[in-house]
């Protein structure tokens, strides 16, 4: 049986999930605006769901949820709705995911964004951040926003969002967050961290594909993308899709009642214990060691192993990993997540990443590590060929 390694990519359904899902199905609930009675029944459940999901997230009050087609499309409304309602420079850390990096750019031109130096411990760099805003203000300019994330796909590092939201609040900034691989893995208020809009899906969590949503507190008001509806106060048309928007709920209630009974530290605890035991099949080098990590993620470089090769032949032997960022994937480029933090050529082109889930379980990571040694002693063993 496949061994699924790649939870930061994607996770499989909570069963739990998978059931709200069919029994709401069963309800014939019709479009929440509707009205009649079948309207009003699915506009209730949606209700519901928005409510349970601002509580999940400790949202500030006055805070509204709206619902996207999941991550990339909440970054996007986030960056370019706030953009397009404020003009100004966009500061972004410098590890973020590419539907931030891409939409700051595509919207503002790569002149009006920079991009937040990290150190080896992936980082920000807030002195750097406070002499941009101090630099913006004596031009007479202004910062449409910033955006950092809380925690990163592919090597796990933890960002304290408070100092940056600190700055931000000085120089009337709002401040956005990706929070995709975060949320309900680690204790999280959106409002102690001082946070304006912040970005989730549900796939990432054990919920469906297909919904998300970027949740902004009372002084936010991005300009829409879309047009053609009136829907969550317009700024993101189109019918809402109840029986994804209560699974998005049923997921992070779910989820989060696990992190409360200590299943991420169970995870964190099988992590470690992988990742010493990898390190004494191969010559390893784990990104991020030493800083604060999400406690299921584990991005390891096999030095001096083909990274590829490897990644395949784990591949065929049933252990499901991965090279870096799903949106990413195949591209033949070093990581620029792993290049920003300035790390040695030899680390970034053998790192792999390895995410374990909340259903993981011990004998899955003792399979994996058989796999994985049979693995490093076949590559080890491939003559090198010269020309």
């Amino acid at each position: 049986m496949e061994i699924y390694f790649d939870n930061n990519a994607t996770t499989m359904i909570d069963p739990v999930v998978a059931r709200r899902m069919a029994d709401l199905h069963d309800q014939r609930l019709a479009n929440p605006a509707s009205q009649h009675a079948a309207g009003r029944r699915a506009l209730q459940v949606l209700e519901e769901a928005t409510e349970t999901i601002l509580q999940m997230v400790d949202a500030p009050p006055s805070s509204r949820v709206v619902y996207t087609s999941g991550g990339t499309e909440a970054n996007n409304l986030a960056i370019m709705g706030t953009f397009r309602s404020r003009p100004g420079m966009i500061f972004l850390g410098g590890v973020e995911h590419p539907s931030v990096v891409e939409a700051a750019t595509a919207v503002a031109g790569s002149e009006n964004v920079r991009l937040l130096p990290v150190d080896e411990h992936g980082q920000c760099d807030l002195d750097t951040l406070e002499r941009w805003f101090r630099q913006v203000a004596g031009n007479n300019q202004r910062v449409s926003l910033v955006s950092v994330m809380r925690g990163n796909n592919e090597t796990g590092i933890l960002q304290d969002l408070r100092p940056i939201a600190e700055l931000c609040q000085r120089y009337d900034t709002p401040f956005h967050s990706d929070v995709i691989q975060v949320v309900g893995k680690i204790p999280f208020s959106m409002a102690d961290a001082g946070l304006n809009a912040i970005s989730i899906t549900a796939h990432k969590i054990h919920g469906p594909i297909g919904i998300g949503a970027l949740i902004l507190d009372g002084s936010m008001s991005p300009t829409p993308l879309l047009v053609g509806g009136g829907q969550q106060l317009g700024l993101r048309p189109g019918t809402i899709p109840v029986v994804l928007a209560a699974a998005l709920a049923e997921t992070l209630r779910q989820i989060c009642a696990d992190r409360d009974e200590g299943v991420f530290d169970r995870l964190q605890t099988l992590r470690d214990v992988f990742e010493r035991r990898v390190g004494q099949i191969a010559t390893t080098y784990v990104i991020g060691q030493d800083a604060p990590r999400l406690p299921h993620t584990s991005n390891i470089a096999f030095l001096g192993l083909d990274r590829q090769a490897l990644h395949m032949a784990l591949d065929l032997n049933g252990l499901a990993c991965s090279t870096g960022s799903a949106c990413a994937s195949g591209s033949a480029r070093p990581s620029p997540v792993l290049t920003a933090m300035g790390l040695p050529p030899e680390v970034v082109s053998g790192s792999l990443r390895f995410s374990l889930s909340r259903f993981t379980q011990e004998d899955e990571v003792d399979r994996a590590l058989e796999i994985i040694a049979r693995a490093v002693e076949k590559a080890s063993a491939r003559p090198t060929l010269h020309g």
